[in-house]
C-alpha cells in the first residue's frame, strides 16, 4: 500500500494570520470569526518548529565540542582531529542559523532562495552530521547514490533539513525498537524522467495503523493544532515542516511500508522548479 499525498490547499502564512487577528479578543485555538489559529497558538507552533529544527545542529555542536576536547586532552594531542571537530562545530552553527532564517522567511511567505544543488553531495554532507547518533545506536547505513553530479534547482539548506528530519525519525525509531538483528537505514537517490527521487528507509517497527492518519495529516499540512495536541518526537511537526518544504519546491513526499517491517519515505523533486512553486508553501506545519 502506497500512501501518496497531493499538495494541500494554500492557506495564509503565519504573519498574514497574525495580521488578520489584530483587535481580536479571542483566546481560543481558533477565532470564531475567521476560523484561523489565534496569535498565541500560531506563535507557540512556530516556537516548537524552531526548537525542533535546530535541535539536531545544536546536538552536533555539543558532540563535536566533546570530541575536540578529547583530542586535545590526550597525552599527545591530536591537533588535526581537533581542528576537524572545530570545523564541524562551525558548520553546525551555520546550519542552525540558516535553518532559523529559512523558517523566518517561510513564516512570512517570502520567495525561496534557490541555486543549483548537487543532490548526492548534499546528502553526503547531511549524513556526515549524523555520524555520532548512528554510531551510538549501532545503526548501519546503506547508501546508493545514483545521481552522480546531477543538480536540481533547490534550496540546499532546506533540502538537507528535510533529509535530516527523515533520518532522525528513522534513528529514533530504531533506537527504541531493538527487535531487528541489525538496525539499518538505507538512502537511495535516482532520476525519474524530469524528477529526482530520494528514498530513506529503515528496518524498524514501521508506522502502526493507528498512527498512520496522524502521519498522513502531517504530510498533508493539516496537523491538528489544538492545545492538547502537542508535537511529538519522531513525527508530526518535523514531517509537517518537511512536507511544506517539499511542496514549496514543487515536489511530493509520501511513505510506504517495507517488508517484512519498517517504513520508507520517498520524496520527488523536479529538476527545475515550476513558476507556480516560486513562493514558499504556507506554514501549514505550524498554523493549520
Amino acid at each position: 500500500m502506497n500512501l501518496v499525498l497531493k499538495s494541500a490547499p494554500v492557506t495564509p502564512s503565519v504573519l498574514h494570520q497574525l495580521a488578520a487577528h489584530r483587535g481580536c479578543s479571542s483566546s481560543g485555538a481558533a477565532c470564531a470569526d475567521c476560523s484561523l489559529p489565534c496569535p498565541g497558538a500560531v506563535s507557540r507552533r512556530l516556537g516548537h518548529a524552531i526548537a525542533h529544527e535546530v535541535n539536531q545542529p545544536l546536538a552536533a555542536i555539543a558532540l563535536h565540542a566533546a570530541a575536540a576536547r578529547k583530542w586535545l586532552c590526550r597525552a599527545e594531542p591530536d591537533i588535526d582531529r581537533a581542528l576537524e571537530s572545530l570545523a564541524l562545530i562551525a558548520g553546525a552553527g551555520r546550519q542552525a542559523g540558516d535553518i532559523v532564517r529559512g523558517l523566518q522567511r517561510q513564516s512570512a511567505g517570502e520567495q525561496v532562495e534557490t541555486a543549483s544543488v548537487a543532490v548526492d553531495a548534499a546528502l553526503r554532507d547531511t549524513l556526515a552530521t549524523l555520524c555520532w547518533p548512528l554510531r551510538r545506536h549501532g545503526i548501519a547505513i546503506d547508501t546508493v547514490y545514483g545521481l552522480g553530479q546531477l543538480s536540481i534547482d533547490a534550496n540546499r539548506v532546506q533540502l538537507q533539513q528535510v533529509v535530516t528530519n527523515l533520518l532522525v525519525n528513522a534513528i529514533e525509531a530504531l533506537a527504541a525498537w531493538r527487535q531487528a538483528p541489525q538496525p539499518r537505514i538505507r538512502i537511495e537517490t535516482l532520476r525519474r524522467g524530469g524528477e529526482i527521487e530520494i528514498a530513506v528507509s529503515d528496518n524498524g517497527p514501521g508506522i502502526a495503523p493507528a498512527r498512520q492518519p496522524q502521519v498522513v495529516a502531517s504530510l498533508a499540512g493539516s496537523t491538528d493544532n489544538r492545545r492538547d495536541k502537542q508535537p511529538k518526537s519522531g513525527g508530526g511537526l518535523g514531517l509537517g515542516i518537511s512536507a511544506s518544504i517539499v511542496r514549496a519546491h514543487g515536489g511530493q513526499l509520501w511513505f510506504e511500508p517495507c517488508a517484512p517491517h519498517g517504513v520508507c519515505f520517498r520524496l520527488r523533486l523536479p529538476l527545475h522548479r515550476p513558476p507556480a512553486a516560486a513562493r514558499l508553501a504556507s506554514m501549514n506545519a505550524y498554523a493549520s
